[in-house]
């Protein structure tokens, strides 16, 4: 069985950010929710879904791959029947959407043995990651491009000063 991570500080006090952090999260879902938990999803992934190739079961397939994936260096291994019963679909969708995963190249399939017997999938989310990181730089640049032009909207024409004569 697999454990949480907790995320506090070893004094038991979470940092200043997470702090700040949760009380967002409070104000705007509740503490109930909250406490039971939640994940994070780089904001690159939902506005670079289409140009990922996934369609809405796909994405919902792999936020709940990420909602596994607990430590940085340890994959998720849910099983499909655990994905398919949290999104009341069958087993044989999540099965496919895995596949459309894979093809698209944002996970590797891990065979896993327990006793010599084949147990969960482990879903390698790395391609993942590294697609991820290109869509958050390109978004990045694309912000910094449009700053720039808009204060060259707001500011147009503006001239350099003729140096001052003695």
């Amino acid at each position: 069985m697999i454990e949480e991570v907790d995320m506090s500080s070893q004094s038991g006090e979470a940092p200043e950010t997470e702090k700040k952090d949760d009380k967002i999260l409070v104000k705007k879902w509740g503490k109930e929710a909250i406490d039971v938990g939640y994940t994070v999803l780089p904001k690159a992934l939902l506005q670079g879904q289409a140009r990922l190739k996934i369609n809405a079961t796909d994405l919902a397939v792999l936020i709940h791959l990420i909602e596994h994936w607990w430590r940085p260096d340890e994959m998720p291994w849910p099983k499909k029947a655990r994905i398919a019963e949290r999104l009341a679909v069958t087993p044989k969708t999540v099965q496919r959407s895995i596949a459309r995963l894979e093809e698209e190249k944002l996970l590797k399939r891990v065979n896993r043995f327990a006793n010599g017997r084949r147990v969960s999938n482990e879903y390698d989310l790395s391609p993942l990651v590294e697609r991820v990181k290109a869509i958050s730089l390109d978004m990045a640049k694309a912000k910094e491009e449009a700053d720039q032009a808009k204060r060259k909207a707001v500011r147009p024409g503006t001239k350099k000063r003729a140096p001052v004569k003695a």
